[in-house]
């Protein structure tokens, strides 16, 4: 992941959709970062994702940008994992770039 603009706060909650992005997340945590080309999650734990998840991202004061997202390989041995962005609706990519300072 890139290191220029990345939110690096963790008090922006990421909620994670395996099916439906209109129903009850499977999981929701705290993002470790989140930069233009994904988000980076600690301690996950062992929950399967699949290969595509939508996400709810909250990195403003408005409703949380959402974006589909491609779970990226992880070491078994650690709960970390990375989503790289799969697609941003126009409007939700320039609020996260907003929020990334772009």
């Amino acid at each position: 992941m890139a290191t220029d603009n990345v939110i690096t706060l963790h008090n922006h909650r990421v909620a994670l959709h395996r099916g439906n992005a209109h129903q009850a997340p499977d999981l929701e945590t705290q993002a470790e970062s989140i930069d233009q080309d994904g988000v980076h999650l600690n301690d996950v734990g062992a929950l399967d994702l699949g290969r595509y998840v939508w996400m709810d991202l909250n990195v403003d004061e408005g409703e949380p940008v959402r974006a589909l997202g491609e779970v990226q390989p992880r070491d078994p041995l650690t709960l970390a994992l990375d989503i790289k962005f799969k697609h941003l609706f126009p409007d939700q990519k320039r609020r996260l770039m907003h929020a990334l300072g772009k």
